[in-house]
């Protein structure tokens, strides 16, 4: 909020501190002073990627919306300020509106942007997607903002304006500057990418794209707009626990696992033990290139109970090289005499190439003795029976052991953790959103993918299959094997029915 400075006010020497860290337009701290606490300290870093995140009403669009303004006295600044739509930055324009002119800002409609008499601009624009994102290829910009970054569900959108982040002038300095409420579509990634690298306070990691710091955001920041509107607060503890927990505590933490919120680390994750020889083994594949591949090796005992034994994930690797790296993750046990491994669909798509039919993934595994079995891919009744297996307590509150548990290896707990930050689908309640790895490899939810396939592979109601496979043993005359479990309504163990 802005706030008029006295000399004995908490604001007096907020620009003193900011000015001996950053350089900034004197006329600036004429029309606003930055509340004390995390906005001051954000308004004053000089690092150069920062998520400021946290509770609703913190002052967090604000920040941002006068942070693009620190160097408009320079002729050559170009600042970018963007949220998903326009509509949704409506908000922020009506602010500038107030504000930018007493800075000698003139706004031109048609394009977006403020021009103030140095020369400098100041960009209001939007990005959703990553086509969006394609829209400022060509352009560069000293300093560029996304308000709601939360909103933003494809880390690459973030990494791509990076590259647009750019001053090739003498005396101007580049940043990159966020605000976001924790549980929206980009809720897990960054809270890797900020939330669990650095501290709260803002202090900053060195990464290789750069210094990067998180400031996180509370309501009681905003003591300004807290004594104008003090019954907001109120409305928030209307809402339900998770989202009270976002938006009133800005607590990045909250919902862990809210797309599959039976995951408990104290219940799902165990110490491995030595398996048995009678139990069954299988695995499962999800197949990647460019974006890492995941292959689980998995246990089921007498009584059908799963257990993830060991997790292996590679990138950029042919599939003979995937082959032994699956191999790897399995001592004592052959991944060619599992009773089954069920993949991805995508292992059977034809590459062709100079009008020649190229061997499909399944095939370059079965040269090498590996078999694989087409993996049931409906995401629905997957998340469903992933949820069924997570279980670990009826109606009334009992508890009992869950029929789904993870050996507690390094590479599993890569798996709980993409298990943890699954968040469903805005657009479909019911499902999980889809999330793609980043240009690292990081992210992205092919271990959750793999797991899927695995659980779907041995279901719970797996009884029915077998009656209905008496009555109708022929599923050849189904067009595949998802197919007949559709028109079954039962599913299937690959390699075995059951």
């Amino acid at each position: 909020m802005t706030a008029t400075a006295s000399a004995d006010s908490p604001f007096a020497d907020a620009w003193a501190r900011i000015e001996s860290r950053v350089s900034v337009t004197p006329s600036l701290r004429e029309i606003w002073q930055p509340n004390p606490g995390p906005q001051e300290a954000a308004t004053a870093s000089d690092t150069y990627e920062v998520l400021y995140g946290g509770a609703a009403f913190g002052g967090k669009s604000e920040w941002l919306l006068h942070d693009g303004l620190k160097q408009i006295d320079k002729s050559n600044y170009k600042a970018l300020l963007l949220r998903r739509t326009f509509p949704e930055l409506r908000e922020l324009i009506d602010r500038s509106m107030a504000i930018f002119p007493q800075l000698g800002g003139v706004w031109n409609e048609q394009a977006k942007r403020w021009t103030f008499p140095s020369g400098a601009t100041y960009q209001m624009g939007y990005c959703e997607s990553y086509p969006d994102v394609m829209q400022y290829q060509g352009q560069q910009f000293a300093w560029i903002g996304y308000d709601e970054l939360g909103q933003c569900s494809e880390e690459r959108i973030w990494t791509y304006l990076m590259s647009r982040n750019r001053a090739p002038y003498a005396g101007i300095d580049s940043y990159m500057r966020a605000s976001a409420n924790p549980g929206g579509p980009g809720h897990a990634w960054l809270k890797r990418r900020f939330v669990n690298v650095c501290r709260p306070d803002g202090t900053p990691v060195h990464e290789i794209s750069g210094t990067r710091a998180f400031f996180q955001a509370f309501m009681s920041d905003n003591k300004i707009g807290m004594a104008l509107d003090p019954g907001y607060e109120r409305r928030l503890d209307a809402l339900p626990e998770t989202e009270r927990a976002w938006l009133k505590n800005g607590d990045w933490n909250a919902g862990a696992g809210m797309g599959l919120s039976e995951l408990q680390r104290s219940k799902h994750l165990i110490d491995k033990f030595e398996v048995p020889k009678h139990w069954t083994m299988f695995g499962a594949f999800d197949w990647g290139y460019n974006h890492p591949f995941a292959y689980g090796l998995f246990a089921a005992d007498e009584d059908g109970n799963v257990y993830l034994v060991e997790t292996v994930q590679g990138r950029r690797l042919q599939p003979d090289q995937s082959a032994h790296r699956c191999s790897d993750a399995s001592p004592g046990y052959d991944v060619r005499k599992l009773s089954f491994t069920a993949a991805g669909h995508d292992c059977w798509a034809d590459r062709r190439a100079r009008g020649e039919l190229v061997p499909t993934i399944a095939e370059q595994f079965y040269e090498l003795g590996i078999t694989i079995d087409k993996a049931h891919l409906s995401r629905l009744s997957g998340v469903q029976n992933f949820r069924r297996y997570l279980t670990w307590k009826d109606p009334e509150g009992k508890e009992f052991v869950p029929r789904f548990r993870i050996f507690d290896t390094p590479t599993n707990r890569l798996v709980f953790d993409c298990l943890e930050s699954r968040v469903c689908d805005p657009d479909n309640i019911e499902d999980i959103l889809k999330t793609d790895a980043n240009e690292s490899g990081e992210g992205g939810d092919d271990l959750y993918d793999m797991v899927r396939y695995g659980l779907a592979s041995r279901p719970l109601n797996a009884t029915p299959v077998q009656e209905a496979m008496k009555r109708n043993p022929n599923q050849d005359e189904f067009a595949d094997l998802d197919e007949y479990a559709t028109n079954t309504g039962n599913f299937m163990q690959f390699g075995t029915w059951i």
